[in-house]
């Protein structure tokens, strides 16, 4: 397995083959290029990197394991299949590397405060948590629609100290949410650092947050070899990508590893197209770049259905949209009720409760699983735990 360079920067201007860029207000130009002049020399600084592994260590609990869910499915039936169990740090999920590092330039830069957006809830209890440890006030946008969904999530976020404004405009949900909080950081950047969930929005936010995310794939990488396994497959959900990006980064330039990233056929049937953008979005300019969008024919934002809230966005990451694009990355989609009944299985086989962006993964490893050998092994990425989707996970009983 060799090296990728799904993080390293981008070709041109924050490019990614044809995709990325800058689609900004002027204003913003000036702010963003700040932002990657800190960047650039915080990343370099072994000072910096020295304090970030201090805290993903001991604030955020990394490394995560691997771990063998044979109960799951048959071994007899097909291949192996392996968690990366991102939902064990603390507050259950990925984003806080991220967020602990965005808050770590903030604080670096002069900064005294941070504004992000979230959908299921968990980007917005890491940027609280992590805003909370560097002592910066805290501002978090959610669509009401994801807000009604997720109150043990609300209840979290303001336990840490945020601030929370409920977005009750567009779709009430993700997509809204991130407008809301660019348009609060675009009148108040001279005090606060927009704090990227996702490897989405103008240069140098997918860059940033990939580099932040690769954690998760050397962490992976090296427990494999570990471990002496070869993966045949790597399977993440999409939703704006932070996991999938952080796990396929250190497996990009190894074709015999196949990368598949999963999306959200909603509730399926003909005609649905859920959240699918990398499947069946079309070219546009979305929240600040150039990417693979839901639209309709005259260019209108089509609205993402999911039961998982975090997968409910029609943007994509500039990053996957490439990688898609050049054939390196497949896309399988999965149902609600396909990834609903994934948790639940592991859950009462493995004693393991997953969240419902993880059951897409999950559902598409097993199908992937069983046309393969008993000797070979696949992947799952486990963004985080299952408690946010309590209520969602029982309204069949």
């Amino acid at each position: 397995m060799s090296m990728s360079g799904i993080t390293e920067a981008p070709s041109r201007a924050g490019r990614y083959g044809s995709f990325g860029g800058q689609f900004v207000a002027p204003v913003l130009l000036p702010v963003l290029d700040r932002l990657e002049a800190a960047y650039r020399k915080a990343w370099a600084d072994p000072a910096f990197h020295a304090e970030l592994n201090v805290l993903l260590n001991r604030f955020v609990g990394r490394p995560t394991p691997l771990f063998d869910v044979p109960a799951y499915l048959e071994r007899s039936s097909g291949a192996r299949i392996v968690l990366k169990r991102d939902d064990l740090t603390f507050n259950g999920g990925n984003y806080a590397n991220s967020a602990v590092g965005q808050c770590l330039l903030a604080r670096r830069m002069g900064l005294s405060a941070v504004v992000t957006d979230t959908g299921s809830g968990q980007n917005g209890i890491a940027a609280a948590a992590a805003a909370a440890r560097f002592s910066m006030r805290c501002t978090i946008y959610m669509g009401a629609r994801d807000a009604a969904a997720q109150p043990a999530a609300v209840k979290k976020m303001r336990l840490f100290g945020a601030r929370l404004e409920i977005v009750d405009d567009a779709d009430r949900a993700l997509s809204a949410a991130t407008s809301a909080a660019i348009r609060h950081w675009m009148g108040h950047s001279d005090t606060d650092a927009y704090l990227a969930g996702a490897p989405i929005g103008p240069h140098p936010f997918p860059e940033m947050v990939a580099a932040f995310q690769s954690v998760i794939g050397k962490e992976a990488r090296l427990q494999l070899i570990e471990g002496g396994i070869f993966p045949a497959a790597l399977f993440s959900a999409v939703g704006g990508g932070s996991s999938t990006i952080g796990l396929f980064s250190a497996f990009v330039s190894d074709p015999a590893i196949r990368l598949i990233a999963v999306e959200a056929a909603g509730a399926g049937g003909e005609g649905s197209v859920g959240s699918a953008r990398l499947t069946y979005g079309q070219r546009g300019i979305f929240h600040g770049a150039e990417t693979l969008v839901l639209s309709d024919a005259e260019g209108q934002i089509l609205p993402a259905a999911s039961i998982a809230p975090g997968l409910a966005y029609p943007g994509s990451a500039p990053q996957l949209a490439d990688l898609v694009s050049r054939g390196r990355i497949e896309t399988m989609r999965i149902t609600d009720a396909e990834a609903q009944k994934a948790v639940r299985r592991l859950a009462e086989s493995e004693g393991v409760l997953l969240c419902l962006e993880a059951g897409h993964a999950l559902a598409a490893a097993a199908k992937v699983a069983r046309t393969m050998e008993p000797d070979e092994t696949v992947v799952v990425m486990a963004p985080s735990s299952g408690d946010k989707d309590i209520d969602i996970l029982w309204q069949d009983d």
